[in-house]
């Protein structure tokens, strides 16, 4: 194996692509019900008419991402991350969670009337 090249991941960019992973699915729900909710915002983040508002909610998701990961990888980047193991850890599940329930067409569909 060439010497640049290391057989293992860095923990501090490991967690940063979890927390990095954990906004953009929240940021994934949150674009969705707000997409489903309000006409204004589905055409406003619109980027493709044919394909729809999902074009910019995938461009939103994925920014969310590599905004993310780029901060906490400069942030951590080099340092003993131990400690932010287990907290980055359940942000990530708990948006898992999150994500898997509030995209449930019955979920952001409910109305109080």
């Amino acid at each position: 194996m060439p010497r640049h090249i290391n057989d293992r991941i860095h923990e501090s960019l490991a967690i940063a692509a979890l927390l990095a992973g954990g906004v953009a699915l929240n940021v994934a729900w949150i674009d969705n019900l707000l997409i489903t909710r309000s006409d204004v915002i589905a055409s406003w983040i619109t980027i493709n008419p044919a394909i729809g508002p999902i074009s910019g909610l995938y461009v939103d998701t994925l920014g969310a991402f590599f905004v993310t990961y780029l901060f906490a990888a400069a942030i951590w980047r080099g340092k003993d991350v131990s400690h932010w193991r287990g907290q980055v850890f359940w942000f990530f599940f708990a948006s898992v969670v999150a994500f898997i329930i509030l995209t449930l067409p019955f979920v952001f569909g409910f109305v109080v009337s």
